[in-house]
């Protein structure tokens, strides 16, 4: 794995995989995952792309923060494309990755060319709330700190989050996962709110690019096609 230290933020682990004359596809994983999540897909996918899979703050191999929060995994994204020299890049976010994916397109459109939102969890409150960890599991390689902060979130989205969609003119395909626990018809209505959204289900449950990687492929590959090298 490289590394790369952000001006003023944390030093991020990160694999590549694929053509280094092709398009950027940055592969941003969930919570408690790992960039190792791709290594089954980016491979594949690497035939006509260069991907990009960080480990997020506090996963991984990448440094662990005092703080955590959805703007602060975008802005970690923002600075690792400007220390590779990415101008831009389709983001490829699955559950928490989707949602940063999805502030990036939001603040930074300029820097999106498509993106692909695989079964992102919509920013409403649940009923119950989610549990809020009070102690770090020692067997984690993830921060305790970074799953607090985002069921917070969760708990309480900010508010503006849903609003966003009707102004991301990004072309984006959001995958939804039939097996999911998740809200598919939220997904749905995501992807209608988006001006150039679209929704395709798969058979399969939350982690669909784990579980099925050529499955997830057979969709996503033809939707990335027109910078495909």
């Amino acid at each position: 794995m490289a590394t790369l230290t952000l001006p003023g933020g944390p030093t991020l682990s990160y694999r590549e995989w694929g053509r280094p004359d092709g398009a950027v596809v940055l592969l941003l994983h969930g919570l408690g995952s790992s960039s190792s999540s791709w290594r089954h897909l980016a491979p594949v996918l690497g035939r006509h792309f260069r991907c990009i899979a960080p480990d997020a703050r506090g996963h991984g191999e990448s440094e662990w923060t005092a703080e955590y929060s959805f703007e602060l995994f975008r802005d970690d994204v923002v600075g690792l494309m400007d220390g590779l020299g990415i101008l831009g890049a389709i983001p490829y976010g699955h559950s928490m990755g989707a949602l940063t994916a999805y502030l990036l397109a939001a603040t930074h459109p300029d820097l999106v060319r498509m993106m692909v939102l695989e079964d992102m969890p919509p920013p409403d409150p649940a009923e119950p709330r989610r549990p809020i960890p009070r102690q770090h599991d020692p067997a984690a390689d993830h921060d305790w700190r970074a799953v607090i902060a985002v069921n917070r979130w969760r708990n309480q989205p900010a508010p503006g989050w849903w609003e966003h969609a009707d102004t991301i003119g990004t072309e984006t395909l959001v995958l939804g996962g039939l097996r999911s626990h998740l809200p598919q018809q939220r997904l749905r209505e995501l992807a209608e709110r988006l001006p150039n959204g679209r929704y395709t289900s798969l058979d399969l449950d939350h982690s669909m690019h784990e579980q099925r990687p050529g499955e997830v492929l057979t969709v996503v590959e033809p939707f990335l096609q027109p910078f495909a090298k």
